[in-house]
């Protein structure tokens, strides 16, 4: 049964940005959608992790997977072969034809140590060569994300900060009209960046569950964000994903569910429950499913498999 949640109406009316009320591909949503959510994930990997957090296909379609501090490819029948030892356990995200980047906290971090500002975020090659892009300047890099020109944001979900980092490894502040930020996805378009809020507050720690909508122009921030989907108080929004109907995909930590939004008309519907501490979310590449989501957790160290019927938005690496 599928479970659809509207948004009061005051958040429908009162929108602050302007987003597409038809999107590519809209017409073929019968012919995609014949799965029934939420559905049951499957288990792809379990037993070699404590705990997971990062995923992503590089350009090869090969899957890697952060988790016991260290930087692991994924086979189709679920083996692991490590690659790289790291800090952390943070956000992948593809870079050029077959690299990784990836979000570490480094040595300290807020949650444990106060504020810093000795994260990183590496580059790292299939072969395990590691290069630091950002060395420090930023406290907790947690989500990556990488644009049409190469740079890439970065989340710092510890604090309200997006960060943009170019070409050369330069990195300013991009927005901190969130209050900790953890996934982001891009519109097809480029006007719109949609944030998970985590967090409402780190002391006391109080889970938030709101997903926002950031208006852009020209690359840049331009104006206040909107709230377009509330997931429910224990939801603790943590990494995103996003469609090629240019619906948004959200890893509802807390709750360990997996529920899916359409920016243009607010439906929210549950795709898929029980997966305790679910984190970041990849659509599948290579020899991978096309049309599944695959997920990492943060308290199982499970990777699932959630099969969706549609198949994920072009990433820019």
């Amino acid at each position: 049964m599928t479970r659809l949640v509207g948004l009061p109406l005051w958040l429908t009316l009162s929108g602050l940005i302007s987003l597409p009320t038809t999107l590519p591909g809209q017409a073929d949503r019968g012919q995609r959608d014949e799965v029934p959510f939420p559905i049951d994930a499957t288990v792809l990997v379990d037993g070699k992790f404590d705990r997971c957090e990062g995923i992503a296909f590089n350009g090869e379609g090969q899957l890697y997977v952060a988790g016991n501090r260290a930087l692991w490819r994924v086979s189709t029948d679920g083996q692991v072969t490590q690659i790289a030892e790291l800090y952390s356990n943070l956000g992948l995200a593809p870079i050029g034809p077959r690299d990784i980047l990836m979000a570490d906290f480094g040595p300290t971090n807020r949650f444990n140590h106060g504020p810093n500002d000795d994260g990183i975020v590496w580059r790292i090659t299939p072969e395990g060569k590691k290069t630091r892009v950002v060395d420090g300047g930023i406290g907790d890099p947690n989500f990556v994300l990488v644009r049409s020109d190469g740079s890439f944001l970065v989340s710092d979900d510890a604090t309200d900060e997006i960060f943009l980092v170019d070409t050369a490894g330069t990195v300013n502040l991009f927005t901190d009209a969130v209050g900790h930020p953890n996934g982001l996805a891009l519109s097809a378009d480029g006007s719109t960046l949609f944030v998970a809020q985590i967090f409402v507050s780190l002391r006391p720690f109080v889970v938030d569950d709101r997903v926002w909508a950031v208006p852009l122009a020209e690359g840049l921030a331009a104006g206040p964000p909107e709230v377009i989907a509330r997931l429910g108080e224990r939801a603790g929004n943590d990494g995103l994903a996003m469609d090629e109907l240019g619906r948004v995909y959200v890893a509802a930590n807390g709750a360990g569910q997996i529920w899916r939004i359409d920016p243009a008309t607010r439906e929210k519907v549950l795709i898929a429950e029980n997966m305790p501490g679910v984190a970041s979310l990849a659509f599948g590449q290579g020899d991978f499913d096309h049309h599944a989501i695959y997920a990492t957790s943060t308290r199982t160290g499970k990777v699932w498999e959630v099969k969706v019927g549609v198949g994920g938005a072009r990433l820019h690496h």
